[in-house]
This record gives structure tokens, sequence and C-alpha cells, in this order.
């Protein structure tokens, strides 16, 4: 009795599993070595297109739609009758009860038996895929959106009642596609309506003036700094000697007499001898630049250098009476602005970090004191 379509379509791939816990089995072709997921219908219509069969023109076939499988061949025209023989020997010089690949000598790297399972991938085709042309979107430098993003930029339905899968809806381009996340996450870096709109909320696109259009300065989104309270500082003062008018204002000399600082990563004292070179421009505005080393309470203790610049400005009749020294202690420091930069440096290791980063500081001006508020910038 001749073998059945099925026995020779099943015969003509081998079955594996890609990974232990897989559920699924998938075959490979052994005239093509293409890989796909097992499934007899399939199967049966890759023999009837596979390139690698050419080679081998008596190999069993299966038949086309009129041996009542409902598989046709592409062109129309049925499997000639002659290529495969249910009741006879296969002319090929192959047993009829054997498979394929017990007699086919050019496919030696094929197993003569058909595994029961196959732990490794078996050799994927030499033919390497065609590189997709990555796609110019006026927003390509825009990072991918996150997840948070990506849901919310879809409506969630179902076509159908009785369908079991879920659809979306893109809200900016009303375009429908099947739920999936990778997919929709895809389709908004490419959508040009979601483009324009992220490029739109980008903070320097929304300033008086802006880059041109298709300058890459204009789509490029970058992280907004933090600020957060770090430490805060006391710094006593002498009082300040007047240097006298210079070419850049009237200078003022301030001498630090010590001090004290507290905060997240350690607190300790100042050291006296520090300075603050002051310079009083129009309108009574202060430039600062000061310079004075902060002592930590380690045993042994640490030493950081600091320099504050900044400025300290408001209405002058506010400023004029903080220059008065009866007066300055009562002053609300919500009645003008002291901003600084501030900047620490040392060589001890436990410290080490302060090198690199930046504070931004708010301070007040009392009679003998200055105090502050540094917030580290993230």
């Amino acid at each position: 009795m001749g073998r059945t379509i099925d026995q020779d379509v099943h015969a003509a791939f081998v079955e594996f599993k890609a990974k232990e816990d897989d559920k699924c089995m998938s075959v490979q072709c052994i005239y093509c070595q293409q890989i796909r997921a097992k499934n007899t219908s399939r199967q049966k219509q890759h023999l009837l297109e596979c390139p690698g069969l050419q080679n081998h023109p008596n190999a069993p076939r299966p038949q086309s739609s009129s041996a009542g499988d409902g598989i046709a061949a592409p062109n129309g025209f049925g499997t000639p009758s002659s290529l495969h023989t249910s009741n006879g020997p296969i002319t090929n010089g192959i047993a009829t009860h054997s498979t394929p690949m017990q007699g086919i000598a050019t496919t030696s790297s094929i197993p003569s038996q058909a595994p029961q399972s196959v732990t490794s991938t078996p050799v994927q085709r030499q033919t390497p895929k065609p590189q997709k042309t990555p796609k110019n979107t006026p927003g390509s430098n825009l990072p991918a959106p996150p997840l948070d993003d990506v849901h919310a930029a879809f409506v969630e339905f179902r076509a159908k009642e009785e369908d079991k899968c879920l659809s979306v809806q893109c809200i900016y381009c009303n375009q429908i596609r099947a739920k999936n996340t990778s997919r929709q996450r895809q389709h908004l870096m490419e959508c040009p309506t979601y483009l324009n709109v992220m490029k739109e909320s980008i903070p320097a696109n929304n300033l008086l003036h802006r880059f041109d259009e298709g300058d890459i300065a204009r789509s490029l989104s970058l992280p907004a700094p933090t600020l957060e309270l770090d430490f805060r500082i006391s710094i006593k003062l002498n009082p300040k000697i007047p240097v006298g008018s210079s070419l850049y204002g009237h200078r003022e000399w301030v001498s630090i007499v010590g001090g004290q600082w507290a905060g997240r990563w350690g607190k300790g004292i100042i050291i006296p001898g520090g300075q603050d070179k002051q310079l009083v421009v129009k309108d009574l505005a202060t430039r600062i630049d000061a310079d004075y080393l902060l002592q930590t309470n380690d045993e042994p203790p640490a030493y950081i250098t600091a320099r504050s610049k900044g400025w300290r400005t408001g209405n002058k009749e506010v400023l004029e009476r903080l220059n008065e020294p009866s007066v300055a202690d009562t002053l609300p420091a919500n009645q003008y602005k002291f901003r600084i930069s501030v900047e620490l440096e040392t060589g001890d290791e436990r410290y080490a970090f302060v090198n690199t980063c930046m504070w931004m500081g708010s301070g007040c001006r009392r009679a003998t004191e200055i105090i502050y508020d540094a917030y580290r910038v993230g």
C-alpha cells in the first residue's frame, strides 16, 4: 500500500522545539531549510512553492486541489500525477516506506532519522533579509513615547461584539489597528499629527523666538533640570569695608568670621578667613562673589571650598533699608531677590561627589549674617 499525501508532507519536514518550554512544534523543510510553525496545510502549500524542491524533481510532492486536500498550485495548474504515485515505489531510489531524508545524498547535514525532540535551533537559510529603510519623519529625533503615553493615545473598542481581540484608534490621526503596544508605539513615532503635537510641547518651541523648521535643535526633547533642597548655610560677617568706586561700580570688601552649615549629607562649621568682594551698581543692585571654607564634623574632618556668585536685587528703597543694620533683620526676604549659584570642591574621597554637583541658592541679608538654602541641580 502506497504512502498518503500527508505522510509525504510530514517526511519533507524535520520537527523540533525552538525552546524546551515551547508548547508548539516548529518544522524545517529538508529541501530549502525554511522554518515555520507546524501546520499540515501550510506545509503542503510550502512544498508547492518550495524553490529547493526544484533540485529534486523526482521527490514526492503533495497533489493539488484535485486530490481533495483543498490546496491548489499557485499558478492554477495541478501537480503532474507522474511525480507522485500512491500505488508503486517512488522513482528517485527511496524505499516506499522510508523518508526522503534517508535517500537524499545532498542533504548530509540533516540527520537520517527525524528526531523526536531537537534542543537546538536548526541552521537558518543563509539568504540575508532585505534591510528596511528607516522612514524619515519630521519628529525622528523625538524619543520613543513612554508606555503611559502610548495607552493614552489610543481608544480601545471592539469592531464587532463577537470579536475576541480589541482594536484601537489613534486619537491624533484616527487610524484603526489591532491592539498591540509595540506597534502602537511605532505608529506614534510615524504619525505626523502626534509628532507635531510633541514638537510643539517642547518648552523651547513655546518661546517668543524659535529655531527654523527642520533644524535639529527644534525637534530635540531635552530633560528639564530639577532642584532639591540640599543644605542650609549661615555665614557670619564683619562690617563691610568700602573700597570705593571702580571701573565697574562701587566695590565693598566683606570678610567672613565664621558660621555653620547643615544638610542632607553632613554638617559642620565655616572656617574664619573667607571674603566677599561685593560690587554695588546702579539702583543698589549688588553683585556677590564670595569664597569660604567649610569644615565637616567628621573625625578627622574634611575641608570643602565653597564659592558663591549671584545678585541681590529689588526695589531701590528696599535695598536702602537692607543696608541699614538696624532695619535689615526685620526686612522679609520676599521683598527682594537674593539668588546665587554655588560650587563646592574637595580632595577628600568621602565627599568627592560634591566636585561634580551644582547648586542654586536663595538667601537673605541680615545685619551681620547671610543665610541661604542651597538646592542641588538634578
